[in-house]
């Protein structure tokens, strides 16, 4: 038997393979003569919930196999954490369709920050022709929403729309669209996605899952970590000035090791979540730190964590005035005067980025 919403095989074994229903809820609602759904599919046609699923080349292409159906794509991206939710791969597989980015969670970065330098800035990051096609927004305080809804209206009638976990993906959905859900199976696909309506619109959105990632620090987190240090409001920045030889964390699974030549000292800011902690410390404490403090006085992890049960990386970056370098899923360093190097030590696959300023350093 193959479950209706999604194709796949139903099976009573693994949870977080495709098909899987308790068997106990199978043979009851076989019973009854009710509809048999697998788990996944019964709690996105009840309860409007998308399990999010790794983005492997399976995924990959499945998510192919949908696009087949859409001449647009709105990809949801998350302006915080730009590095780790806007991503090559996802680039590629999109090739060929007309594709809305919706740069979300605008309302986290310093007020000061103009929606026209945010367009202009991720327009350069990610080369868009049309800039019409860069729409900015926060779901959490409503901007740029109904904008959205009228750009895409007139575009088209349905559009599939990605991204990966934690973007705000769903909140943004609720907001705009009827609480009405349709489980949408595709041909040759296990893996069903919703079919939500937009409000006083003649428009349909196909939600997909949420794409697991494994380079961002919020992967290294568990559910209720993630929960509590992804930023809810405007986001925590310190400035630093810090003599030669100081180490700087920021939370407890990235260290900055600080080197410098020139006669002044370098300045920076750190950007973050309230709740990460930014912590100065002498070179030769750094170490100790690490190996005795993790979710305890460096936060994120959020409970007390073993340096081992980390693989650690270290890499090396000479920053000058008007970069950043980011740290995937955590935050970046903006950088106020340099030149200066600095060496950064991070779990083994999260990915680093140096990249122009978003944030003016001069504000």
């Amino acid at each position: 038997m193959k479950c209706p919403g999604c194709g796949a095989a139903i099976q009573f074994d693994d949870p977080k393979k495709p098909g899987y229903i308790p068997r106990e809820v199978y043979e009851r609602r076989l019973e009854e003569g009710k509809e048999i759904l697998c788990q996944r599919c019964f709690r996105m046609k009840h309860y409007g919930k998308l399990e999010p699923v790794e983005f492997d080349w399976d995924f990959k292409n499945q998510l192919k196999s949908y696009l087949g159906g859409f001449d647009v794509v709105v990809w949801v991206i998350d302006i915080f954490d730009f590095e780790g939710t806007y991503r090559e791969d996802i680039a590629e597989i999109l090739k060929g369709k007309r594709v809305i980015y919706v740069i979300n969670k605008i309302d986290l970065l310093p007020r000061a920050v103009t929606v026209k330098e945010i367009k202009e800035w991720v327009k350069k990051r990610i080369k868009v022709k049309n800039t019409d096609d860069i729409r900015i927004v926060s779901a959490e305080k409503n901007f740029g929403l109904n904008s959205l809804v009228k750009y895409l209206s007139r575009l088209t009638d349905k559009a599939l729309v990605v991204g990966v976990t934690n973007v705000g993906k769903s909140s943004l959905l609720n907001k705009i669209c009827t609480h009405e859900n349709t489980i949408s199976p595709f041909p040759g696909t296990t893996l069903g996605i919703l079919r939500r309506k937009v409000k006083e619109a003649n428009l349909y959105l196909y939600d997909t899952p949420g794409i697991m990632t494994n380079d961002r620090i919020l992967d290294l987190l568990d559910p209720e970590c993630q929960k509590r240090v992804l930023p809810r409001e405007e986001l925590s920045r310190k400035t630093f000035k810090p003599d030669n030889g100081r180490t700087i964390f920021m939370g407890g699974l990235c260290r900055f090791d600080i080197h410098f030549e020139t006669e002044k000292n370098p300045i920076f800011l750190l950007f973050s979540s309230k709740e990460v902690t930014f912590h100065e410390t002498k070179r030769e404490r750094a170490d100790e730190l690490m190996r005795n403090r993790l979710g305890d006085l460096l936060i994120p992890p959020c409970s007390k964590t073993k340096f081992e049960n980390f693989k650690w990386k270290r890499e090396t970056f000479t920053l000058k005035e008007g970069e950043e370098l980011a740290v995937a899923g955590l935050g970046w360093m903006s950088v106020r005067r340099g030149p200066f190097t600095v060496v950064v030590t991070v779990p083994d696959n999260v990915k680093l980025v140096v990249r122009e300023a978003l944030v003016n350093p001069k504000r």
